[in-house]
């Protein structure tokens, strides 16, 4: 586990007791059940920890994975206490006593046999991404389960900007899903196959540099990947797309020869706003690409709300993601955008599900139609 066992009596303890973050634990919001606050989950745990409970007691599965694990009780908690790894590390002992709930061996067995947890036999990245510029490639591209199957306009987009301006990719042709889905859903062992795979995989790039699309790979990457066990190959530098984007921008590379008209409001990540800290290369792009400036959301930046697609609740409880994905698209509309641009394949995907009366688009896709 990722918590000292110190740390994680001293979480339980002050999580037990504290209604601090309730007002912004997303999967409480929605179903009304003190069970489902981080206060509740911390009761249940010290519950665990006192022989009150036991881990085949009823409903105590269910609780743990009742949670969406995107970051934002810690932001909102005075005390900075790690509240997702609390739960995380509660997932991984259900797992570990076989007593989690039966999607999670499902996706661990959809990932290892298609390379995604969606279990979709997709394309290969070259047929996304199409012909690199001819020379040495500058530059390796991660794309991300949602970017190889569901939500590919984002890759494409991606191509396309870096064949206008002539730099040089490569592509993981036999690129997999990179295991951060697996780890917040607490199966450690297969988490750690997978971060294996990708860093052998990375070692035979020949870039220094490594573009990821996926908010969650790219935190998956740069935070997680060595706690698995599994190093970065030495002297390579990952950037976020933004990130590598708007280092074009700022260098006169990237320019836009048609502005776009339309009124924008951002949905940061949660991997990026919180986890990551990316924040202002996104808002720089769509400031420079937009007529009209950004209209932010009552909860962005670090404290955005989820989209809804964090913790595997979409695969656990769909019906719960999916009002979480409403409540995000409600806050966007009250901000009379006509368009609502996100940095994640997967956001993109999670919003468009249920997104109505705005038009939902990756900032890749936006730059893309701007140059």
């Amino acid at each position: 586990m990722f918590l000292t066992e110190s740390e994680r009596i001293q979480t339980i303890k002050a999580c037990r007791d504290c209604p601090m973050c309730h007002p912004v634990d997303l999967f409480a919001q929605i179903t009304g059940k003190e069970a489902n606050t981080p206060r509740g989950r911390g009761m249940t745990l010290w519950g665990l920890e006192k022989g009150l409970l036991s881990w085949e007691s009823e409903g105590v599965s269910g609780i743990f994975y009742q949670a969406f694990l995107d970051g934002l009780p810690q932001e909102w908690c005075e005390g900075n206490y790690d509240f997702d790894e609390l739960i995380i590390d509660a997932r991984k002992t259900l797992v570990d006593k076989g007593l989690a709930p039966a999607a999670v061996s499902e996706i661990a067995r959809r990932i290892q046999e298609t390379g995604n947890p969606q279990g979709i036999q997709g394309k290969g990245v070259s047929a996304i991404m199409g012909q690199s510029p001819s020379g040495t490639p500058e530059i390796a591209v991660f794309l991300g389960s949602s970017a190889r199957t569901e939500r590919a306009q984002a890759a494409i987009a991606l191509a396309e900007i870096l064949r206008r301006l002539k730099i040089g990719f490569e592509v993981l042709e036999d690129e997999t899903d990179s295991g951060f889905l697996l780890y917040q859903l607490g199966d450690f062992q297969a988490a750690s196959a997978q971060a294996k795979k990708i860093a052998d995989r990375l070692k035979k790039i020949h870039a220094k540099k490594l573009i990821v699309l996926s908010a969650s790979a790219y935190r998956m990457i740069t935070t997680r990947l060595a706690r698995f066990g599994a190093s970065l190959p030495e002297g390579l530098k990952v950037f976020h797309a933004t990130e590598f984007l708007g280092e074009l921008l700022e260098q006169e590379k990237l320019v836009f020869r048609k502005k776009l008209n339309k009124t924008v409001t951002y949905h940061d990540p949660c991997c990026l706003a919180r986890f990551t800290y990316v924040l202002e290369p996104p808002r720089k792009l769509l400031a420079a690409l937009c007529e009209s400036p950004l209209v932010e959301m009552n909860w962005s930046g670090k404290q955005a709300r989820s989209c809804g697609g964090c913790g595997g609740v979409p695969f656990t409880y769909p019906d719960i993601s999916e009002k979480a994905g409403r409540i995000r698209v409600e806050e966007a509309l009250k901000t009379k955008a006509a368009i609502l641009a996100s940095a994640d394949p997967e956001c993109e995907a999670m919003l468009t599900r249920v997104a109505q009366g705005i038009e939902v688009k990756d900032i890749v896709e936006l730059v893309e139609e701007a140059i």
